[in-house]
């Protein structure tokens, strides 16, 4: 008989419903599609009080740094959701060891370092725990609204990576909530498996036409980044131990760019997760949508 997931904690940041940090708004989606299902009793780690979550949301007040602490939260839980997306490792590798010692049935990652990767397979092989990893590429539709894939949508600035033609996946931040949770609705198809999902493969020059197309062709000022040298001046930070979303997002861009880093992957699992690829005319629909919500609140 298959193990059910009823019992899910999501481990992220919750920030103001305007904050548009990686973490936060990936957190916030999640927590909205889980909710949406209402098939879950979702628990919310949160790492300061005077957050408000949606009715029948169980929150707790936890330190991270703290074993102890993390264990008695996770006790009696199937499934841990891993939204922190922090640059330090560390801090998921003490969450997947929480969930071992509490007996979690399923700790679901995002695309992740080798070093989680590596400690959530030793886990596994050990049969201490069960995994799922979904990668989705980057958030189409956080970048456009936050510009950063160097796609300036307020202002018409584009900053070409290179001579941004490599195609990477994108997928919006609904969609990767609705892979978390069919994920955990189908938690014997997707065991110990890395799951790859997309709504679209582009590049960004591509991104950046379709952009031209949706709100107007002139005005647009276009230049292009040398992503080695971003990328070495981001490594020089990281030594110093900067690790700012800055930073953080150079060393992103840098792998977006350039060849051998995040390959495309010909096999997906959109149709397993239900996840739809977006056409060109419902991406430039997305983009209108973005460039008016940007006119209107201004940040």
């Amino acid at each position: 008989m298959s193990r059910q997931i009823k019992n899910v904690v999501i481990a992220g940041r919750y920030q103001l419903i305007h904050d548009l940090r990686p973490p936060e708004t990936w957190a916030r989606h999640i927590l909205t599609t889980l909710v949406s299902y209402g098939s879950f009793n979702i628990t919310v780690l949160a790492r300061n009080t005077g957050y408000t979550f949606p009715v029948g949301v169980t929150a707790k007040v936890v330190d991270f740094s703290f074993p102890s602490a993390l264990n008695l939260a996770l006790e009696g839980q199937d499934a841990v959701v891993d939204a922190v997306l922090s640059p330090d490792h560390t801090v998921s590798i003490g969450l997947i060891d929480a969930a071992v010692t509490a007996g979690v049935y399923r700790y679901i990652a995002s695309e992740f370092s080798a070093q989680i990767y590596d400690h959530l397979q030793k886990v596994a092989n050990d049969q201490k725990i069960t995994w799922t990893a979904i990668s989705n590429g980057a958030f189409l539709d956080w970048c456009l609204r936050t510009g950063f894939l160097n796609v300036d949508l307020t202002n018409q600035k584009i900053v070409l990576m290179n001579d941004g033609t490599r195609v990477f996946p994108l997928s919006i931040l609904p969609a990767v909530g609705t892979a978390v949770a069919n994920a955990m609705a189908q938690a014997e198809k997707t065991r110990n498996m890395h799951c790859f999902i997309y709504n679209a493969r582009k590049s960004q020059v591509e991104i950046a036409n379709l952009a031209k197309e949706a709100l107007g062709v002139d005005g647009w000022e276009i230049k292009s980044q040398d992503m080695d040298k971003a990328f070495e001046e981001a490594l020089s930070a990281t030594a110093s131990g900067n690790y700012s979303w800055t930073v953080v997002g150079d060393l992103v861009r840098y792998s977006l760019a350039t060849p051998g880093y995040g390959e495309l992957v010909e096999q997906n699992h959109n149709d397993l997760l239900g996840v739809r690829p977006m056409s060109d005319k419902q991406v430039k629909a997305l983009i209108r949508e973005i460039s008016v919500e940007l006119k209107s609140n201004p940040q």
